[in-house]
C-alpha cells in the first residue's frame, strides 16, 4: 500500500461515496419489485457480532471438525462466521463505523454479499477468513480491476462507465501508482490496471483523456517537473518515463480497438470500414463521432 496517501485515501473516499450512491441507486432499482434492501451501520453489526452468542446449531454444508464458528446475525439473515465479519469490519474500517452497509443478498450457508461505501464484497460462510471484494454491479460476481479504486470488473462493467468516470479513475489510480513508487519516480507505471483502463476508454471513445489522466496521475503534472525535480537529470529521466508510458497505453489501446474490430468483422453497424484510430476519441465499434451519436440517439 502506498506509504503516504493522505490525499490518496480523500479522493478515494470521495469516489467510493459518488459510487456508492450509484450502488444504491442500482440496487433500489433491481429490487423494485420485491422486498428492499437491509440498510445498517458498520456500527450496529461490528455491536453484533461482538456481543453475540455462539451459535449452537450445526453447519449443513461443513463438517463439524471443519465448521466455523459462527453467530445468529439478524442483519445478515442468518448465521456467519465471527472472524468473517471482522475481517469485512478491517477492510472497511477507514469509512468510519457510521459507514452505510447493504445486504444484497445470501445464499443459504454458503455466502452473503453486502456493499459499503461504494465497495462489495461476498462473505463465505462455510470457513472463516474469507471476504471476498466483488465488482460494484448488483449481482455481478467478479472481481473488480483494483478494489476501491477501479470498482468495476474488466470483463464487462468496467467498459459499460462513461469517459468522465474512466478519466476520475485513472487519474486515482495513477496517484496511487505515484506513491507506491515514491521512492523509485521513474520506475511508477499503470500496470495492469491501467491497461483495462485504457481498453475500457478505447470503447467509450475516451482514449486521450483516460491515458493523459494516467500519466499525470503516476508522474505528477508535466509542466510542473521542472519544480518538482530541482535535478535536470532527474527531471530529463521523468520525462523519458512519462514518454514511455504514453507510447505503452498507445499501443494498448490499438491492440484493444483492433480487438473490437475483428470481434465487429471489421465493419460499423453502418456498413463502414472500421479503421478510425483510437487517438481520435471515436469509440472503437463506429467508423465515425457521428455515427456513434446516431447509433446512441436512435
Amino acid at each position: 500500500m502506498p506509504r503516504n496517501q493522505s490525499t490518496a485515501a480523500q479522493r478515494a473516499r470521495a469516489a467510493q461515496h459518488e459510487t456508492g450512491a450509484k450502488y444504491t441507486a442500482a440496487l433500489r432499482h433491481a429490487t423494485a419489485a420485491g422486498t428492499s434492501p437491509k440498510v445498517f451501520s458498520l456500527r450496529e453489526l461490528l455491536a453484533e457480532c461482538t456481543t453475540s452468542s455462539e451459535w449452537p446449531g450445526e453447519h449443513p454444508e461443513v463438517d463439524a471438525e471443519w465448521a466455523p464458528r459462527m453467530f445468529d446475525s439478524a442483519l445478515l439473515g442468518g448465521p456467519v462466521p465471527y472472524t468473517t465479519v471482522l475481517l469485512l469490519t478491517g477492510e472497511l474500517a477507514a469509512m468510519g463505523l457510521s459507514a452505510e452497509m447493504t445486504m444484497e443478498s445470501r445464499d443459504g450457508f454458503h455466502t452473503a454479499l453486502v456493499a459499503c461505501g461504494g465497495r462489495r464484497f461476498e462473505l463465505v460462510l462455510t470457513q472463516d477468513d474469507w471476504v471476498t471484494e466483488l465488482c460494484l454491479v448488483p449481482g455481478c460476481e467478479r472481481y473488480p480491476v483494483a478494489a476501491a479504486l477501479i470498482p468495476f470488473c474488466e470483463y464487462r462493467h468496467l467498459a459499460e462507465r462513461g469517459g468522465a468516470e474512466l478519466a476520475t479513475m485513472a487519474w486515482q489510480w495513477g496517484h496511487n501508482q505515484r506513491q507506491e513508487f515514491e521512492s523509485t519516480p521513474t520506475l511508477a507505471h499503470s500496470g495492469d490496471q491501467g491497461d483495462a483502463l485504457i481498453a475500457a476508454a478505447v470503447v467509450q471513445g475516451a482514449f486521450s483523456k483516460v491515458a493523459a489522466e494516467l500519466v499525470d496521475g503516476c508522474y505528477g503534472d508535466p509542466n510542473l517537473i521542472d519544480e518538482t525535480y530541482l535535478d535536470d537529470a532527474e527531471a530529463m529521466a521523468i520525462r523519458h518515463a512519462m514518454d514511455n508510458e504514453r507510447l505503452r497505453l498507445r499501443k494498448r489501446a490499438r491492440s484493444a480497438a483492433a480487438h473490437i474490430r475483428k470481434l465487429a468483422g471489421g465493419l460499423c453497424i453502418c456498413g463502414a470500414d472500421l479503421r478510425i484510430a483510437p487517438e481520435a476519441n471515436v469509440p472503437a465499434r463506429y467508423c465515425s463521432a457521428w455515427c456513434a451519436s446516431s447509433a446512441a440517439n436512435r
